[in-house]
């Protein structure tokens, strides 16, 4: 009897969850070239929030509200946009799928 070997692949989730995340940040791109107002109005909605609420915001899009911060900050425009390209490229990396490890 042979036994062949399965190799173990990525689940459909960790594929949708890399699509959300390259997909999100490809409208954090679009929204900063196009309409900086939206990104300012976002980040002033979410700072005017009771701060439980802003908490549970910051909580659920941390790597996008990060890179709002940088965005809104007085740093340079060359500062700015490599730390949220920084920001950006990590978050997605770290979401490439990969098969599930072994126990």
């Amino acid at each position: 009897m042979s036994t062949v070997a399965r190799t173990a692949r990525p689940t459909t989730g960790a594929y949708a969850w890399f699509g959300l995340m390259v997909g999100s940040w490809l409208a954090f791109a679009v929204l900063a070239v196009t309409s900086e107002d939206t990104l300012a109005g976002i980040w002033e909605w979410v700072g005017g929030l009771p701060l439980v609420l802003e908490l549970v915001v910051w909580f659920l899009t941390f790597p996008w509200m990060l890179a709002l911060a940088v965005w809104e900050s007085a740093w340079s425009d060359a500062a700015r946009l490599l730390v949220v390209l920084a920001i950006a490229t990590a978050w997605t990396l770290m979401s490439i799928p990969r098969p599930p490890r072994k126990p």
